[in-house]
């Protein structure tokens, strides 16, 4: 379980010259996010939407360790990811949409030993997991290609192995099919449904800006405002109340009161 905590997070504002001459102690501060309180239940499947800016990135790193709030606290299963960061993290895969977190001129296989040897994995363990996760992703035929050679889908399944080497109980995607042709997105969508979250078992929390996308692969709706969660409920409920989720996302984007319903703890049961 994910337990979210009165997270805020804030970036000083850069000064500009004028500044550094009529205010030079004081510094002002951008608040992406703003008191989240949110507890995320084992083998749920997440869908954060929002519009860019909303929060949603700087949640999803906080909640894979990669930052640290302003304040509030965050646990994973009971561990806090500020005080024990290293083993909230191994419960943790990320799956950026980033080409360049990887060794381009290296080939797919040798990227993947490469970062399971950080992550601690040895030998012939090593050796078997990144051959299981290169047939999950349909990426065995071209394994020895090296990655500057890989299609954009290729480097994009190969991202999602190399969050699944430390086998964790939650794994985050960070709009996994931004970048992919409707075909490579379909094949995203497969390995997702079928090959990872098959036995309901791990954790998914995925950023989109697809709502078809949100419908197939998740059973709940995080939607985020201006650093802040302003709707935590089912897809089958939100059809249920919207009829479809292009409607609920016009009511939620248009909506400006419904920022004052937003409570100090969302908890969906």
């Amino acid at each position: 379980m994910i337990s979210a905590t009165n997270i805020t997070m804030q970036y000083p504002i850069p000064k500009r010259y004028v500044e550094y001459l009529t205010q030079p102690f004081q510094t002002n501060y951008f608040k992406a996010l703003k008191k989240i309180n949110i507890e995320i239940q084992s083998g749920d499947r997440i869908a954060f939407l929002g519009v860019n800016g909303a929060g949603k990135t700087t949640f999803l790193k906080i909640i894979g360790g990669l930052l640290y709030p302003s304040s509030g606290s965050l646990c994973i299963n009971g561990i806090d990811t500020q005080k024990q960061n290293l083993k909230a993290r191994k419960r943790v895969g990320f799956v950026l949409n980033e080409e360049r977190s990887f060794y381009w001129r290296l080939t797919g296989k040798k990227n993947l030993l490469f970062f399971g040897a950080l992550d601690n994995i040895k030998g012939e363990e090593l050796h078997k997991k990144v051959e299981e996760l290169l047939r999950m992703v349909g990426l065995e035929d071209s394994k020895d290609k090296i990655f500057a050679g890989y299609s954009s889908g290729m480097k994009q399944r190969l991202a999602i192995a190399r969050g699944l080497l430390s086998n964790p109980d939650i794994l985050i995607l960070d709009e996994p099919t931004r970048t992919l042709d409707p075909l490579s997105a379909e094949v995203i969508g497969t390995i997702i449904s079928e090959r990872i979250h098959n036995k309901k078992e791990r954790t998914l929390l995925i950023a989109t800006h697809s709502l078809s996308e949100a419908q197939i692969l998740c059973n709940k709706i995080c939607f985020m405002k201006k650093g802040q969660i302003i709707d935590y409920s089912s897809i089958k409920s939100i059809i249920s109340e919207y009829g479809t989720l292009e409607n609920y996302y016009k009511k939620m984007m248009n909506d400006e009161m419904v920022l004052d319903k937003v409570q100090q703890k969302i908890v969906l049961q």
